[in-house]
């Protein structure tokens, strides 16, 4: 990875974007950065691009030009910057979800992967870490359609933590998914609290999948 990529990548990691809302932000689709850091496509980025990421990123525009390397350090010094830090170890997590969530904001999580996003810092060594996309406006206004929530399986579970839960259906394949408050289990039932309508869900235990908690969500929808 080129200095100006590994720049972007330190850089988004350290303001907790990821590469999907820079994208956009830039006025791109949510796959142009990471085609950029990934694939090389495009090899520069172009003029405009450069400028409005490096006003976003908070860097002087000349440090995402493509500056050989052997230069790199005292390009950095004449453009009055200091040169970036060693990017953080980077790992990728899959983003699943839907555009339209069925009863209770309910979604299949598995085999729906639509991106990817760089893991903020405290997944990074969590191998089955994910994020999804939230699906409706059931758990408002708490979390909000769009929104994006970061997930870590290996965590335990106590009341009033957010959680996703894989809740099995008769006749399908694949689990349904439900973002929502954890209210209590035991060996019968599952107890989960949903906000709007304000309503108590239930579940049989022998239905329930998997509970995982949420640890953070991004701010930006």
């Amino acid at each position: 990875m080129d200095a100006v990529r590994s720049t972007i990548v330190a850089r988004v990691a350290e303001l907790g974007l990821s590469l999907s809302e820079l994208s956009l932000k830039v006025g791109k689709n949510h796959a142009y950065f990471q085609q950029f850091i990934k694939r090389g496509v495009p090899h520069r980025l172009p003029e405009d691009v450069r400028g409005r990421a490096a006003e976003i990123l908070g860097l002087d525009e000349r440090v995402l030009k493509d500056v050989p390397t052997g230069r790199y350090v005292a390009f950095l010094r004449d453009a009055l910057v200091e040169p970036p830090t060693p990017p953080r170890p980077v790992a990728w997590i899959p983003v699943y979800g839907q555009a339209v969530g069925g009863k209770d904001g309910e979604f299949v999580l598995k085999g729906n992967q639509v991106s990817e996003v760089l893991a903020p810092p405290n997944l990074l060594h969590v191998p089955d870490a994910y994020a999804v996309y939230v699906v409706g406006d059931s758990m408002e206004p708490r979390y909000f359609a769009g929104e994006t929530v970061f997930v870590n399986p290996r965590l335990p579970i106590s009341r009033g933590a957010f959680v996703v839960a894989q809740i099995s259906k008769a006749q399908e394949t694949d689990p349904r998914a439900y973002l929502k408050r954890f209210l209590s289990q035991d060996a019968k039932r599952l107890r989960l609290e949903q906000y709007n309508p304000k309503k108590i869900l239930e579940f049989q235990m022998s239905a329930v999948v998997a509970i995982h908690r949420i640890i953070m969500s991004s701010e930006t929808r």
